[in-house]
């Protein structure tokens, strides 16, 4: 490819830029990313920051595989959409695919988090939190999928008034971890930015199905 020639990168977001009459300098305004950032991203003279990949994508209102794809990641949309029922070893592929480092990323790390809220859960504060907290949060989350769906149930499950002090104290620590906003990976980066949520899921899920 010629110097001179723009990238598929280049295209799409230029493209993106005109259709919603926003600048470059605007854009750089909204994502909180240097304008010349993005121009070097842009023209192949920086390497693509998944990162600031995602945060482009949310303020042009596309999804955040439409500047994947065109920056030549090779993850499918719905890698990620399915995420919560992969093992964690496909969290880390999916995480790897895309650039970001997986070390930050850590199951032990979300289970000892799952576990401290467990204290909190027990307590009348931690109990109004996530009610109070959970729907806001919640709406933040558009579409739909299993993820979403698990999310829905434990709420739900916890608010049951038939269910146990120990099922509701590990419900209440995974819904606590959601709402908290502790999270691994930035929200902003949906949907990757759910992958540890969604993998906090999975470990309440096991934590569940320990119960006796």
């Amino acid at each position: 490819m010629g110097s001179n020639t723009p990238s598929k990168l280049e295209i799409t977001v230029k493209k993106l830029l005109h259709e919603r009459a926003l600048s470059m300098r605007q854009l750089a305004s909204l994502t909180g990313i240097n304008v010349a950032t993005i121009s070097k991203m842009l023209t192949g003279k920086q390497r693509v920051n998944p990162e600031y990949l995602q945060r482009i994508a949310h303020h042009l209102s596309v999804p955040p595989m439409v500047l994947f794809n065109a920056a030549g990641f090779d993850v499918e949309d719905s890698q990620i959409k399915h995420h919560q029922d992969t093992s964690f070893e496909n969290f880390q592929e999916i995480l790897q695919r895309i650039g970001f480092k997986t070390h930050q990323i850590n199951k032990q790390s979300i289970q000892q988090e799952l576990i401290k809220y467990d204290g909190y859960a027990r307590t009348s504060e931690g109990h109004e939190l996530i009610v109070a907290k959970f729907p806001d949060k919640r709406k933040q989350i558009s579409g739909s999928g299993p993820f979403i769906e698990d999310l829905d149930q434990m709420f739900h499950r916890y608010l049951q008034s038939e269910v146990s002090e120990e099922e509701r104290v590990i419900l209440g620590s995974g819904l606590l971890y959601f709402v908290l906003a502790t999270d691994t990976i930035p929200d902003f980066m949906f949907p990757i930015g759910y992958l540890d949520d969604a993998l906090a899921i999975q470990i309440t899920r096991d934590r569940l199905s320990c119960l006796t």
